[in-house]
């Protein structure tokens, strides 16, 4: 049967073989996650910066909203001021 001390050296055995397995795993993650970081900044970034580069000359040629939904009112309003001369013109034109 196994005594005290053989027990407590095979717990340090495993304690010491469970420390080198996890120092082994942070050391491989570490160096996929580097390798993952530097390609997403070599490879995916500047994808998107010339994404944003194409989209710029569309986003200064757009109208604001605020500038469209302005515009769409004036349209309103001068269409009821053309209608209302149309029918002046043609009460007008009856009276003559």
């Amino acid at each position: 049967m196994l005594e005290k001390q053989d027990l407590q050296a095979i717990k340090e055995l495993i304690d010491t073989s469970i420390t080198a397995s996890e120092e082994r795993m942070t050391a491989k993650i570490d160096a996929s996650e580097n390798r993952i970081m530097t390609y997403i900044e070599n490879a995916v970034m500047p994808n998107f910066k010339l994404l944003a580069e194409g989209h710029q000359p569309l986003l200064e040629t757009l109208a604001r909203k605020a500038r469209v939904d302005a515009l769409e009112k004036e349209v309103v309003f001068l269409k009821s001021v053309v209608s209302a001369l149309a029918q002046d013109v043609t009460d007008l034109k009856k009276a003559q």
